[in-house]
């Protein structure tokens, strides 16, 4: 008993210090977002036929509640800790992908799925840990091989996310890696030489593919433009090249996308209502899409633009709070990680609603928090964990010598 009274003593101590340095804004924001999620994947939902579709708003609040007590639960475990073991995680999720490629369900012409799970969801995860660790670390020299190792921990998840094929999910780890390794004090020059070849790389793709397919191309030009282009699928071309000709296929492959910019202009300022979206009621808005990748198309037509600005507000105090947790953060890891999630949040919002509205191309990239998906919500739980974990014991040391 005499061995238990100093280990009771400290975690009275703490438990006012945990709850103090945990920061209540961001899972406020969170805890909005959620419920947002909850209220449009019903109204999404509730004029289907099916008792599955209707019901998925149950099984999203039931992951909402499940996350939000995971996260407090990762928080209040010391984020060094965790991170000791981001090569295992790292190396885990790089099996069940490898496993997803051979032997995953496939769905909707992708791999995406095994035992019920998306594992690329929890590999971007495992990947900001362990790029957090690795560039984190006080020995760092950040020379040319350390940017060249970072790029290697980024590519071996991001190529197998792409065999499957996910080229919206994979393309979420470039953003992610590049500003942890501004973070990290990579030098600018290298930085900015691979930015540069990567928008060179993406101008060179793009153009191929509208080269492709131009009739009034010469043949060496189409073959040339086809071989650039041959490590992206049919399906994958046939996007970029609707995003590039937006009438070209409007009743087929453009449809989503066309019936996305209808809802959310018809909303108009206030909204039609909520359970009154015609676009999503009468199907012209497939309910397939409606309550995940496109939900922020019914929130914007049946709630308008003041209802897509409360959205966004809550995503914009968001991410505020994981930024200032880096600002407070006592070292690198801490302060690498909680931006690595901050450029993920940042990349998935930027992206989901650019699509809505036709400024970028159609991908299955989700709306954090807010989208139906049952992994993707648990694996950002986790991450905000580990961002609430690094505000209650990684700010660096204060005036009392506490750390």
């Amino acid at each position: 008993m005499e061995n238990l009274a100093p280990l009771a003593s400290k975690t009275l101590y703490l438990a006012p210090l945990f709850f103090k340095r945990y920061n209540w804004i961001a899972f406020l924001s969170m805890a909005v977002l959620m419920a947002v999620g909850v209220c449009f994947v019903y109204s999404a939902n509730a004029c289907r036929e099916t008792e599955h579709l209707r019901m998925l708003y149950r099984s999203q609040a039931e992951l909402a509640v499940i996350g939000l007590a995971l996260g407090f639960a990762i928080a209040a475990i010391d984020f060094r800790g965790i991170l000791r073991f981001s090569w295992l995680l790292y190396l885990g999720s790089v099996a069940l992908l490898v496993a997803v490629v051979f032997i995953g369900t496939k769905q909707m012409g992708a791999r995406r799925w095994i035992f019920g799970v998306q594992p690329a969801e929890f590999a971007k995860v495992a990947t900001i840990m362990l790029l957090a660790s690795f560039l984190g670390r006080k020995d760092a020299r950040r020379d040319v091989w350390e940017f060249v190792a970072a790029c290697a921990i980024t590519l071996l998840p991001m190529a197998l996310i792409f065999l499957q094929p996910d080229l919206g999910t994979a393309l979420v780890f470039v953003p992610v890696l590049v500003a942890m390794l501004f973070v990290a004090g990579t030098a600018p020059r290298t930085l900015f030489l691979s930015i540069a070849a990567g928008i060179l790389a993406i101008v060179v793709v793009f153009g191929a593919i509208v080269l492709r397919d131009r009739p009034g191309a010469s043949p060496r030009v189409r073959s040339a433009a086809r071989a650039a282009t041959s490590f992206l699928s049919d399906y994958q071309v046939g996007r970029l090249l609707d995003f590039a000709y937006p009438d070209r296929d409007p009743m087929n492959r453009g449809w989503n996308r066309r019936q996305s910019q209808i809802a959310i202009g018809s909303g108009g300022r206030w909204g039609k209502g909520f359970l009154k979206g015609d676009q999503n009621i009468l199907g012209y808005l497939p309910h397939q899409v409606s309550a995940n990748d496109f939900i922020f198309s019914v929130i914007a037509e049946e709630k308008g633009y003041a209802g897509s600005m409360f959205v966004l507000l809550c995503y914009g105090v968001l991410l505020l709070s994981v930024v200032a947790v880096a600002a407070v953060a006592g070292d690198g890891p801490g302060r690498l990680l909680c931006s690595g999630v901050a450029a993920m949040l940042l990349c998935h919002v930027f992206v989901n609603v650019a699509m809505t509205v036709g400024m970028v191309p159609v991908t299955g990239l989700p709306l954090p928090f807010v989208s139906y998906g049952r992994t993707f919500m648990l694996a950002l739980c986790v991450a905000m964990g580990l961002v609430q974990g690094v505000s209650v014991h990684g700010r660096a040391v204060d005036r009392t010598g506490l750390a």
